[in-house]
This record gives structure tokens, sequence and C-alpha cells, in this order.
């Protein structure tokens, strides 16, 4: 099935029911925040609110958008397969192959006259944004945050690059918003160039559309790569794209609501606390940018969607980190390192990359840790676990015993100090590196020394490894015979 916007995945979501309608009245204060959390706990299907207290019919939420399976017949990633059009069933690995393999061909968009975004046009006094359903998600968060699960579209001054990202954003009033905009991340770096020339910037925010735009959006991909034919290339087709009421910018033409506006320069105001995608309330308020919001289209019927960030496993341990893993794989083929594979556990909060690779030289895991760090999808992940070709980095089981097995615990573990971190929001800083975001990074070395004689590497203790090729052939043929039951696989 082909998707071209949220109403088309959500079609899909509930063919596999992996959707929940809710039809009951639920308040936007905490109680959709409460259901869509209990969502990801019990891997419950997708929340989809119809009947939000306060709100007319039509004006839709929907919670855990691409939040965890816990189907019996689907993997954990189901609702991220179905987003790339794969099977429910399809397993890590595969989808991130998937990913790379489509991402080769990048696809342009194409620019419409018009789209479905525009079915309602909102400017001057009408402007007001708690006109949607926004939830206040947690106890404690600072205000209703609009922005968790979307894109926001801002232009480099210096060049032609459009980069689309997906960075917090909390209602100040109807047409004011508070933006987490962190320096390490594109979007504070563009911001930076329009503040030195006291310039506000114009974005716009695109909430809504098909997944594989928040998806894109989530992505640390390198500067000057355009997302939106990275998007196009996971869909098979383009992005189709409408010009802005009031900035010079494009948005997705299905999206289910934008909002048009300016970042102002040198204006701030206080934003925060939020429920963060590493499992805790993250950093306290404090001042942080404005987006004044100058327009607002959108669909009849509009669909809000929202992620509720907090402990695993939400979007930011499904979708967002398979993704990231398989960027850093992809990057650090580009060196020339030799790796079988990458993967961020999804309890690991993408702070924890583990790596499969091959072992050329002394202290090779070091080479492999740091370029990670020298890459920008593994510029957040301060937990470096490399591990040998025979370990599947997917397989935490196989990981953990690599782990206890192969790392000694002094000497395979190396610290390294002032790493690059994620400001504000890392619960394991103390308040004054918290604030600057100065970091740590680890690397746990979970392969056999180089300078090891062969005799004294032990084989591993598996049935394909000690036992004789005949007498394991003849086992596997006899499995049955011996009484047990076929094996699901064959």
């Amino acid at each position: 099935m082909e998707i071209n916007d949220l109403r088309d995945y959500l079609d899909l979501l509930e063919e596999y029911e992996e959707v929940q309608r809710i039809q009951m009245e639920v308040d936007w204060n905490l109680e959709m925040g409460a259901i869509t959390r209990r969502c990801y706990d019990l891997g419950a299907p997708a929340a989809l609110f119809e009947n939000i207290k306060g709100y007319p019919k039509g004006f839709r939420a929907l919670g855990a958008p691409l939040g965890a399976s816990r189907k019996r017949e689907h993997s954990l990633f189901a609702r991220t397969a179905l987003a790339l059009g794969m099977r429910p069933g399809t397993s890590a690995r595969e989808i991130m192959q998937g990913y790379l393999q489509r991402k080769e061909k990048l696809i342009p968009p194409i620019s419409v006259r018009t789209g479905p975004c525009k079915e309602n046009i909102l400017r001057g006094e009408e402007l007001d944004v708690l006109k949607f359903p926004i939830p206040l998600i947690h106890g404690g968060d600072g205000g209703r945050y609009i922005g968790t699960w979307h894109t926001v579209i801002t232009k480099d001054p210096d060049s032609s690059w459009v980069n689309w990202g997906m960075y917090r954003l909390m209602v100040h009033d109807r047409n004011t918003l508070g933006c987490l905009f962190p320096m390490q991340q594109h979007v504070g770096q563009i911001y930076q160039k329009y503040e030195a020339m006291n310039k506000p910037m114009p974005v716009a925010v695109a909430i809504g559309g098909q997944p594989v735009i928040p998806l894109v959006s989530c992505v640390q991909l390198p500067p000057y790569v355009n997302e939106v034919e990275v998007a196009g290339a996971l869909q098979g087709s383009p992005i189709t794209l409408v010009k802005c009421e009031t900035v010079d910018l494009e948005v997705p033409a299905t999206a289910e609501i934008v909002l048009e506006g300016e970042v102002l320069p040198h204006e701030r105001k206080l934003e925060g606390p939020f429920g963060e995608y590493m499992g805790y309330e993250a950093g306290k308020s404090s001042p942080k940018p404005i987006m004044k919001i100058k327009a607002i289209t959108y669909r009849n019927d509009p669909i809000l969607p929202f992620s509720n960030m907090g402990m695993p496993v939400h979007e930011g341990q499904t979708a967002t980190a398979l993704i990231k893993g398989a960027e850093i794989y992809a990057e650090l083929r580009k060196l020339g390192l030799p790796v079988k594979g990458v993967f961020c556990p999804p309890y690991g909060v993408g702070h924890m990359a583990v790596v499969s690779t091959e072992v050329p030289f002394v202290n090779f895991a070091r080479r492999v840790a740091h370029a990670v760090w020298a890459t920008k999808p593994g510029l957040f992940t301060y937990y470096i676990v490399v591990v040998e070709p025979d370990v599947d980095p997917t397989n935490m089981d196989e990981v953990v015993h690599a782990i206890t097995t192969k790392c000694h615990p002094v000497d395979g573990i190396h610290k390294v100090p002032h790493n690059p971190g994620f400001p504000v929001l890392l619960p394991f800083l103390p308040p004054k590196e918290r604030l600057i975001g100065d970091a740590a990074g680890v690397i746990f070395d979970c392969t056999w020394p180089k300078d090891w004689p062969p005799e004294s590497i032990p084989a591993k203790a598996t049935f394909e490894n000690l036992w004789p090729k005949d007498l394991q052939e003849r086992v596997l043929v006899n499995w049955e015979s011996y009484g047990f039951k076929k094996e699901p696989d064959t």
C-alpha cells in the first residue's frame, strides 16, 4: 500500500491491529499523555483520540504513532516497518538494511500549487495554536508541547540547504512557541547565523505528514543533506511540497497542520522542563528562543500526532534508534572500516551503539569508537560496545555474553572525558557540565586482543563449533525421530 499521508498510514495500522480508536471522551490535560504512556509500557497499539474534552468533533490526536509493538506475530519495530512499507514482522537488521538500500537513490521533491494542508488558513486575530488538542503530556512539564513528532523546516542563509529536524516546541500563548535549538544540532547552527545578522529566522513546522517525514527529521544526517530527498527515497516517490503563505519555505502538501513564522533574534523566554527521550524529566526551565506564528494552515478534521517521551520504548528507541544505527554503519563503511553491523539497543535510548567488526590490528576498538564519535549520527552516543563478527549486534543476549566474557574489567574499558553531550538533557552529568554539554564516553572492547597467540583464544562452545559436521547433520536429520517437535523455522 502506498503511504501518501498520515491517514494512509492509519489505514495500514488498522489493517494490522496496530491502532486503537478511542471514542470515549478523554482530557488533553494529562489523561491523553497517561494513556499513551501506558501504550508504550504494554506495547499496546497506537492511540487515536477521537473525542477530546473541549474540542469539536473531527479534531483528533494520535499518540505513540511509531511506538513498540508486542503483538506475537509482529516485531518490536512493527510500526516502523509499516511506515517504510515493510511487513510488520520485519527484523531490526532487515529494516536497517532496507533503509540504507533505499537511501542510495535520493529522490528530489516536487512542488505543487496547493494541497490538503491548505484547506483552512488562519492569520491575524484568528491565530490560535490552542485551536488544536495539544496535550499536556507529563505531570511536571513546563507547558503543552505541540512539537514532539513533527518536522521543523529552516533554510541556511548561506546556501540553498533546507534542513528538516525534530526539535521540541512548547506553547507559550496562542501565537508563541518556545524552541529547544541546541548549538550541536543543525537548527542551532542555522539560527546562530541569523542571530549574528540580527535577522529573524523563517520557520515552518509541519505536523502529521506521512511517517517517513518525522522519521528522517529525527535522523542526524550530515550538513547540507536535504532530508526531504531522503524521505522521498524511503517512500519510493517524491514528497510533494507546497509554498507557505507568509515565509519563503515549502512544506509537505499533505501535512495535517502547518505553523508558519519566525524565530526572533536575541529574544528568550523560559521553556521546559519536559519528560525527555532518555527516560527522565530533563533539565529545569531555562531561557530559550521563541517562534512567533504568522499563519496556521490545516486539513479538515486535523490529526495531531504526538510522542510521549520517557522511559523506553517509544519512537526515540524504535524508529529513531534503528535509523541512527544504520547511519553510523554507513558512515563507518565510508571510512573503510571493516564493520559488519551497528545497532543502537532500544533501552540504550540512543546513547549506546554496538559495533560488530573485524579486528585487523591492536587497539582497533578505540579506532572504531572515535570514528563513531566523529560522525553526525554518533555525536550523542556515549557508550560504544565493540564486538567481533561472530556476535549479532541486534541480539542483546549475545552482546551481554561478549561483554562479560571478552571485555577485561580494567584493561578492556577505556574512559574518554570531555566528549560533546546534549546540553541540559543528560541525566548522568552534574549540573555545571549538564548546562554546557561537557559529557564523556566509554569504550567496551569486547574483542580478543590481537597480540594473544591463537592457542590462547578459546573456541565458542556451540553446536556448530564443537561437534563434527557429519554428527551435526545426523542430529538435525533425526531431530523429530528423537521425539522433538519440528523446528518452527524449518
